[in-house]
């Protein structure tokens, strides 16, 4: 059974499930938006990790603006404690759907649909966030064939400490990069290992590695050599191939760099393999006019070796590139040994062992370990405490009756943390640059804690304070480029919807004519007003709730 109501969303029917609870298709009942209603039940809810991970999603989601991916809606909490949040809801199916019923997808399609996964990603790494569990159940294809990436509930943010943990493994192990294999760090190339992944599974019908467990697909991803697509799509362009190998190299420093280069290069092999198509469709034969000598066979071959036409030019670099695809190396002949292969395959597995036994460390040996850094005097070091040690054992519950313990280990290094960021600089204006400095610092200060207004008018003074100086000829064209890109005003965006949303439904609210409902209105109107009483970018919208609050509070 589901429910019938989520929030403000009227529910109709269950559209998918999965670890982190249901997903529902809802309506909603004031403007009759159509959403996706991801709900995260009460019973999960009272686990520490479920929320955490759920509001991850929420505040990922929140940053991000791409056709490329899902539209978050808003979000809440029910009277009875399950958590929700509305998303766009994607009239498609998934990825895997697609894959599954075709079994192989056309090269030219993944090379379609890639360009739209890489678009996404380089929307998510520009706003510093890593998906960290990109797979093709996670990508929606609508039915106009637009790729849409959902399911932020592991990314990780390029910034937070917090978000972003060593000594965990967190993904899909079809999917994953070798370094989240290990527990370390995703960045953004783990990111384009897992689209190589994708790529793979579009083309071939199933992913690189597949294995009797988890911990075998990991341990593959890790020290295996997957099959060559082409071994699975005879007709498969060497470029596309070539692309999907480099982004699966086990060494992040050899894949692209990031998001918008597989992009560009997406387009070169594109319009490239276009063009051959294209000249080799085209290709005609001269025939000869009057008068015109006509050649002999032989003839006519050597003038086609000594005078190449276009096409003819084209037909032999593919035939080029074939044949030296085809010649081996001496390393590739030594390894073209069955005796060889199973040397090495035997080592590998041997080595795997030793590397996983190796990986997985104590729960009570981390927790001394820990114990003995925060005992130590302060300083980073009890950071690194909390991140690769305390953190990573309250995610895993891996010691339940410690938990207390480690919670006030934890509070301790996040207030050593807290702390050092409040520290003075009693050289922050120690002569004339410094105190310029510190003025720009305090005024980027003003727009980071939500107030561009006053953060433009401070940006203006300091910018007239520092031309006056010709030595300033740089700093001052800094200050001109950040006051260019703040007057995009995106700070404003959001409350601007917010209000604009409570305003709607306020709006509602007092037009149904029930008193509970005007009450209602009222207390959300009144908090509002007095949150955002004092901010001057969201003037127009104060003084609408100013005229709503009157209606509804007539003077006796």
């Amino acid at each position: 059974m589901h429910p019938d109501k989520v929030g403000p969303y009227l529910i109709d029917r269950k559209i998918g499930a999965g670890g982190m609870g249901n997903v529902y298709h809802g309506v909603h009942e004031l403007t009759k938006q159509e959403a996706a209603i991801k709900v995260l039940p009460a019973a999960m809810a009272r686990e520490e990790g479920f929320v955490q991970r759920f509001s991850r999603e929420i505040d990922a989601l929140r940053q991000l603006s791409n056709r490329h991916i899902v539209q978050l809606f808003q979000d809440g909490e029910t009277t009875d404690g399950t958590f929700y949040y509305a998303m766009e809801f994607v009239d498609g199916h998934t990825l895997t759907a697609e894959i599954t019923d075709r079994k192989k997808l056309p090269w030219k399609d993944v090379i379609e649909y890639s360009m739209q996964i890489a678009a996404a990603l380089k929307a998510a790494h520009d706003a510093g966030i890593v998906h960290r569990d990109l797979k093709p159940s996670n990508l929606m294809l609508t039915n106009d064939r637009v790729i849409k990436l959902t399911d932020f509930g592991v990314a990780s943010l390029f910034a937070s400490a917090r978000l972003t943990r060593t000594g965990g493994v967190v993904g899909t192990a079809e999917y994953m990069s070798p370094e989240q294999a290990r527990g370390q760090k995703a960045s953004r190339r783990s990111d384009l290992y897992s689209l190589g992944a994708v790529m793979y599974a579009m083309l071939t019908g199933r992913p690189p590695f597949t294995g009797a467990s988890a911990n075998d697909i990991l341990q593959k991803h890790q020290f295996g050599q997957f099959d060559k697509p082409s071994r699975y799509v005879a007709d498969l362009p060497r470029l596309v191939e070539e692309l999907v190998c480099q982004l699966l190299e086990k060494d992040p420093a050899k894949r692209l760099p990031d998001a918008l280069v597989v992009m560009k290069r997406l387009e070169q092999i594109k319009l490239r393999l276009e063009m051959i198509e294209h000249q080799l469709e085209s290709e005609t034969v001269e025939r000869p006019g009057p008068g015109t000598t006509i050649m002999s066979e032989n003839e006519s071959a050597e003038w086609d070796v000594h005078h190449p036409g276009p096409a003819t030019m084209v037909r032999n670099m593919i035939r080029d590139d074939v044949t030296s695809s085809l010649v081996k190396s001496p390393v590739a002949k030594f390894f073209d040994n069955i005796f060889v292969l199973i040397t090495l395959l035997a080592l590998i597995i041997v080595f795997g062992i030793w590397m996983n036994r190796r990986s997985v460390a104590d729960p009570g040996e981390q927790l001394a370990k820990a114990r003995e850094l925060l005992a130590r005097a302060p300083s980073p070091v009890w950071l690194r405490a909390r991140d690769e040690f305390l953190q990573p054992l309250l995610d895993a519950d891996a010691l339940p009756n410690s938990k207390e313990e480690i919670d006030a280990l934890i509070l301790k290094a996040n207030q050593f943390d807290f702390c050092r960021s409040l520290r003075a600089d009693p050289e922050s204006s120690k002569d004339e640059a410094s105190e310029l400095q510190r003025l720009i610092r305090r005024t980027f200060d003003t727009f980071s804690n939500g107030d561009p207004v006053a953060a433009r008018e401070q940006l203006q003074s300091v910018r007239e304070l520092a031309a006056q100086d010709s030595r300033n000829e740089y700093l001052s064209q800094f200050l001109v480029e950040t006051q260019q890109k703040w007057d995009k005003e995106p700070l404003t965006v959001g409350r601007k919807a917010l209000l604009e949303r409570i305003l709607i439904e306020a709006e509602a609210m007092a037009k149904s004519g029930d008193s509970v409902s005007i009450d209602r209105a009222v207390k959300t109107l009144t908090a509002a007003r007095q949150i955002y009483s004092n901010d001057r970018a969201v003037t127009e919208e104060s003084g609408r709730i100013d005229v709503l609050l009157k209606q509804l509070q007539p003077t006796p």
